[in-house]
């Protein structure tokens, strides 16, 4: 019988330094998706590249670009918002070239 490994569903992250740095917790549910809570509000639809603070690998350190979707705020005033990672566009890419 193969024991079942518990994989962390929180992971300290941190926000592109161009606009602002804020080091939040990544809350990663699975299926329904990624959230992630900041101090800060955004405007809809604004991209945010976080990177995992603490990793085991060199690649998972790399920032990675996420649609912002504001989806509530919390007793503390903290906005929440679900992000969905942004795939590049390779045919945008092609036509530049």
């Amino acid at each position: 019988m193969r024991s079942a490994i518990p994989i962390p569903s929180k992971h300290p992250a941190g926000i592109s330094p161009i606009f602002f740095v804020e080091k939040s917790e990544l809350d990663w549910k699975g299926e329904s998706g990624k959230y992630l809570t900041l101090t800060h509000s955004r405007c809809p639809g604004s991209l945010i590249f976080l990177r995992l603070l603490q990793t085991t690998s060199p690649e998972r350190s790399l920032p990675v670009a996420y649609r912002a979707q504001h989806v509530g705020v919390t007793a503390e005033g903290h906005q929440q918002f679900r992000l969905k990672q942004v795939q590049p566009n390779c045919d945008s890419i092609d036509k530049e070239e």
